[in-house]
């Protein structure tokens, strides 16, 4: 993700869906990926947002030091010195930056102790204050804890890291039980979103933003290795529109089925559990899953098309729930459709 928003700030383009500010050349301080990889990173995003790579390289300096690593923070004689600080500074300067990339925090420091909230925040307060004397911002990358579930405290080490930086964003890969009713589940390991922000600037949980990695062939084959490197890069997903496949005919056809009923007397239920589950209509009809339908069933609810009441069920003489349409709404809805059809559509 990071390779994405480094073009982004580049080329001014919203490669990920958000709007770029500010535009201009990438410092990256890289601590486990050397700068070959990073030219494969750079060369498989160039090549699927369509930007010209030389161009883009020309953009980005790696800031290092000969034979040694950068350190923004250490001790020296039980006090904390920052020994790279302002010749990063100068370097964000001359190169009038408008991004800094660290990658990753943990590696940035010379601290023995992780977990030290003093020591940390110490660290990324040189970092806010390099951003702020040279006028750029920075993207510092973190590792989770194991085990995460998407949480900011889930950011590896002490907590006052996420306190002292303005915002904090977690990446949380997909679940199983987010992927199945998308129909992902074969490749939920391609999907993420941002799940955690520091609270100030929080979006609201259902407006997660998506993000899938696509597999772009570098075309770098040889003879020993004809098929070359695959790169992931990051790029924007939208999930399945929830009324995705089912045309105005199948719409028609569901109505009909709830307002008939299973047969003998018996109403369709509201669970999913249910003998009868009022999304068979649906299944049956169109190839919307069992998941996907019980997406569009809670949407009918709560939108008032369908509703659910109790009644004594005709063969077994207990009390029941059972779903009924909402004929006024359903009218509605079909009045509208009907624009959309070609006759005989409804047949």
């Amino acid at each position: 993700m990071a390779v994405a928003i480094a073009l982004a700030m580049i080329t001014g383009r919203a490669l990920l869906g958000e709007r770029v500010w500010r535009t201009g050349p990438v410092a990256i301080v890289s601590y486990e990926d050397d700068q070959d990889e990073w030219h494969r990173r750079i060369a498989a995003a160039c090549h699927h947002y369509d930007v010209d790579y030389e161009a883009a390289l020309d953009s980005i300096r790696f800031i290092t030091r000969p034979r040694d690593r950068i350190v923004f923070a250490a001790l020296q004689d039980g006090q904390a010195v920052y020994p790279d600080g302002n010749n990063i500074v100068v370097a964000l300067r001359e190169l009038g930056a408008a991004l800094l990339i660290i990658d990753p925090f943990n590696h940035a420091h010379g601290f023995e102790d992780g977990n030290s909230n003093v020591m940390i925040a110490k660290v990324a307060a040189e970092m806010n204050r390099i951003a702020w004397e040279s006028g750029a911002a920075a993207l510092v990358l973190h590792h989770l804890r194991k085990g995460s579930t998407g949480q900011a405290d889930d950011l590896m080490g002490a907590t006052s890291l996420r306190a002292t930086f303005r915002s904090t964003r977690i990446l949380a890969r997909m679940t199983p039980e987010e992927a199945k009713p998308l129909g992902v589940e074969r490749e939920a390991w391609r999907y993420s979103r941002i799940a955690g922000s520091k609270e100030n600037y929080a979006p609201p949980p259902d407006k997660a933003t998506w993000f899938r990695l696509e597999s772009v062939p570098l075309g770098n084959g040889t003879c020993e290795y004809p098929e070359g490197d695959t790169i992931q890069v990051t790029t924007t997903w939208q999930p399945p529109a929830l009324f995705e496949g089912i045309d105005a005919s199948a719409i028609v056809r569901i109505f009909d089925l709830i307002r008939e009923g299973p047969g003998e007397g018996e109403s369709y239920a509201p669970h999913r559990q249910a003998k009868r589950w009022v999304g068979q209509t649906i299944t049956g009809t169109t190839d919307k899953s069992a998941d996907q339908a019980a997406r569009v069933i809670r949407q009918w609810i709560a939108n008032g098309v369908l509703f659910v009441e109790k009644y004594t069920h005709p063969t077994r003489r207990h009390e029941a729930e059972r779903v009924l349409l909402n004929e006024s709404k359903a009218a509605e809805i079909i009045g509208q459709l009907r624009g959309f059809m070609a006759p005989g559509d409804e047949s």
